[in-house]
């Protein structure tokens, strides 16, 4: 009955056309959570992944057929199947469809080609999707041409960005691997046919959670360049994710490359005793996008406005942030403390608990929840201090360089790669991982000294643009590059030298 209430008359059409498309086999090894639940895995999918936007199977993109041939905005994913299987296939409408890149880039025969992909793709743009366009604009500096592959199109702003940036996208239905599970033979075929036609040199996969365009790659006699963003030792999830160890995972990462891209020293520093190819290059910032942020004016009659900004889960330090505000409160420091990102089960639970207890205590501190922007700068703008208070080793920390950027001091612990952007005592201040109390005596020692709050923010920005700003970017990412193609410095030095 339920499918009658959501579907009406398209129901039985909608029905039929599932189950002609739908492939039990992928589906469960896609979404592990479904397999893990048990019951039907094709009423699952009719009734629930199609509304979640999850693929039905490797032979079709739902998500990219929609936004090909169903309009803007694209029709509901259930609209887009009845779409093709009762009228686009018969017109020979592609499944997995291709997206010409809206910046076309010039095509030289000597011209190297990266198939660059992409490791999820969702509703909200993150760190790992703002650092893969980061990464298309540097290659793209650099005269490299990128074809970029994505899982699904369920982020037509984020399909349309990345096509500035590349020659063209790819969207092909892929999951992450898992340990002992080989990727589907549809799904290997549709990543091989795309390398053929895009002539790609070498497969760069945007994180360590993919498998098969590495499988592919070697097939094809193609390098293939990891960028890895995670710490698997210290990132629980990720190895349960992946149903593989830390030291599986290491293991699994290196031998499917021939190269792995860091993000920082400290993940170098987890695959230094594995003997693979390891170049560093950090995530950077365009700093011509930040200048416009308004350096600090401290006002010391409004309180202190502190933000922590990102995933709000546990494992980024929710517990510690209201513990922080509570302290503040009992050090006398007027201070405000914001959280900026989306709603999420911890943080409704975290702020429930917080309701019910003490509700007439004085020594509660101030914490409002502002919800996700698009832009990170609206919300670094309205803030004076920044904090960082992972509860996980941090494989970069792009919030952190972002508040640095935005000219903002940072509060972190002093562990994971957090260390490589805050200088103690110059941009900001490091304490030792947990401690809350020295969190909010430096806190304290910035809202006594407005001079000190400004000159820190002052030295973060400087630091942003000369270690992570984009020229910064762009020579690690073509000393990477030379590692597996040494021509590539020298034609970007000679383009360079032209300009």
């Amino acid at each position: 009955m339920k499918g009658w209430r959501l579907h009406g008359w398209r129901y039985p059409f909608l029905c039929w056309a599932v189950a002609r498309l739908f492939n039990k086999q992928w589906y469960l090894q896609n979404n592990p959570d479904v397999a893990a639940e048990g019951g039907s895995a094709f009423a699952h999918g009719l009734l629930y992944g199609l509304a979640e936007g999850r693929e039905l199977s490797p032979h079709i993109s739902i998500s990219g057929y929609g936004y090909r041939y169903c309009g803007h905005p694209p029709w509901k994913p259930s609209q887009a199947v009845i779409h093709y299987w009762w009228w686009g296939r018969w017109r020979g409408l592609s499944p997995l469809p291709r997206f010409a890149g809206t910046d076309t880039q010039m095509s030289r025969r000597s011209q190297l080609c990266l198939a660059v992909f992409a490791h999820s793709v969702g509703t909200r743009l993150y760190g790992a999707e703002r650092s893969l366009l980061d990464v298309l604009s540097t290659l793209k500096s650099l005269g490299v041409a990128t074809v970029v592959v994505v899982p699904n199109a369920s982020n037509p702003s984020y399909l349309d960005a990345l096509r500035h940036v590349s020659r063209s996208v790819y969207v092909v239905p892929y999951g992450w691997w898992r340990e002992g599970e080989a990727d589907h033979p549809v799904t290997l075929a549709s990543i091989q046919s795309l390398l053929e036609a895009s002539h790609a040199n070498a497969v760069y996969v945007n994180t360590l959670t993919l498998q098969a365009p590495a499988v592919v790659a070697r097939r094809l006699g193609l390098p293939v360049l990891t960028h890895v963003r995670e710490l698997p030792v210290y990132d629980h999830g990720l190895c349960h994710a992946l149903n593989s160890s830390a030291q599986g995972v290491v293991a699994h990462t290196v031998t499917h490359s021939d190269l792995l891209v860091v993000n920082s020293q400290c993940t170098a520093n987890a695959f230094q005793y594995t003997g693979a190819p390891v170049a560093i290059v950090p995530n950077t910032i365009d700093m011509s996008g930040w200048q416009a942020v308004p350096v600090l004016q401290p006002d010391r009659q409004r309180p202190l406005r502190i933000g922590l900004l990102g995933s709000l889960i546990h494992k980024k330090g929710l517990e510690d942030f209201v513990a922080l505000a509570d302290s503040l409160v009992r050090k006398d420091v007027a201070a405000e403390c914001y959280l900026y990102g989306e709603n999420t089960p911890d943080l409704d639970a975290l702020l429930d608990q917080r309701r019910k207890v003490d509700k007439a205590s004085d020594n509660k501190g101030s914490v409002f929840h502002k919800g996700y922007v698009q832009d990170p700068k609206d919300a670094l703008s309205n803030l004076d201090v920044v904090v960082n208070l992972s509860q996980f080793q941090e494989s970069f920390g792009r919030t952190v360089l972002e508040a640095m950027a935005a000219a903002r001091p940072v509060v972190a612990y002093d562990w994971g790669a957090l260390p490589e952007l805050v200088v103690h005592g110059e941009t900001g201040f490091l304490a030792p991982l947990g401690d809350v109390q020295r969190v909010a005596q430096w806190i304290e020692v910035l809202a006594n000294d407005p001079a000190l709050l400004a000159s820190m923010g002052r030295a973060g920005r400087h630091r942003a643009d000369a270690l992570f700003g984009t020229k910064a970017h762009q020579a690690a990412m073509a000393h990477a590059l030379s590692r597996l193609f040494p021509t590539v410095v020298t034609e970007v030095n000679q383009t360079n030298g032209s300009r």
